[in-house]
């Protein structure tokens, strides 16, 4: 069944997701009769899916939305299909990735319901994915993630990965969590606010990586907490960054505050 109110954010809309799936996708309701199915089509993806070739992983896929659409996919089925799809992010092929997580994300706006159990899952296989999408896609994908989740879960999910995970699945991490800070709402700040201390130290250590983007999106996140959270509670706990990083910090908070509504540039542009 499909639920607009998953529609309603800056992403990917569902027509938008067909486009690049089309026309194939349309094959499946085509072979529909009365509204129902082909028995063995179900089968058949998830054959195709477990086992095929590239090629064949990729028509099944195709095939995957079709099924979303039709409400095939079940209570009883549903987990199989989603198990399926999410071991294509894990091909070495970053086209199929990317094809496997724009099936994901229809997969997340016609069935939140059988997603909403498999949290950790999803969100771990999506984040360490190596794909071709664009970062816009993938801010999309991460939106979507947030909504159906919630800001709660992905932290207790993010704090480890931030600690543990190396580039370049880090810099993933890291997205979503400026995403997820991005997008905090009035009633979730007390949630958030309670893991403040060991959000803001973690992301601290991030500014001291290697790799410029993870210092760069890292320095974003901090400016988020104290937009969000104000200078007297974030900034006592900004003392594990140099002098030269919290002048950078608040160079981009200043700079937000100035222009009122913008936000920081995006890591990695």
């Amino acid at each position: 069944m499909y639920h607009p109110q998953y529609d309603n954010i800056n992403m990917l809309h569902a027509v938008e997701v067909d486009g690049l799936l089309a026309p194939e996708a349309q094959v499946i309701t085509n072979n529909s009769i009365n509204g129902s199915l082909e028995p063995d089509v179900m089968f058949s993806v998830l054959e195709a899916l477990l086992g095929g070739t590239g090629e064949e992983k990729s028509g099944a896929l195709v095939q995957a939305v079709g099924l979303l659409k039709e409400d095939v996919v079940t209570a009883e089925n549903s987990y199989d299909l989603l198990d399926a799809i999410l071991q294509c992010t894990e091909e070495p092929d970053v086209d199929l990735v990317g094809k496997a997580l724009k099936v994901l994300q229809k997969f997340l706006i016609y069935q939140p319901e059988q997603m909403s159990a498999h949290c950790e899952e999803v969100v771990t296989k999506m984040v360490r994915a190596k794909s071709s999408c664009t970062a816009p896609e993938l801010d999309a994908q991460y939106l979507l993630l947030i909504r159906l989740y919630k800001h709660e879960a992905i932290l207790k999910l993010a704090l480890p990965m931030l600690k543990n995970e190396g580039f370049p699945v880090l810099l993933s991490v890291i997205n979503l969590l400026y995403q997820t800070l991005k997008s905090i709402t009035i009633d979730v700040r007390p949630i958030i606010e309670t893991q403040l201390p060991e959000l803001t130290a973690t992301v601290c250590a991030q500014c001291n990586h290697v790799e410029t983007n993870v210092r760069k999106q890292s320095i974003f996140c901090l400016v988020e907490l104290l937009l969000h959270f104000g200078t007297e509670t974030v900034d006592p706990l900004l003392e594990p960054l140099s002098i030269s990083q919290k002048k950078l910090v608040y160079l981009y908070f200043n700079r937000h505050q100035h222009a009122g509504n913008s936000t920081p540039a995006k890591a990695g542009t």
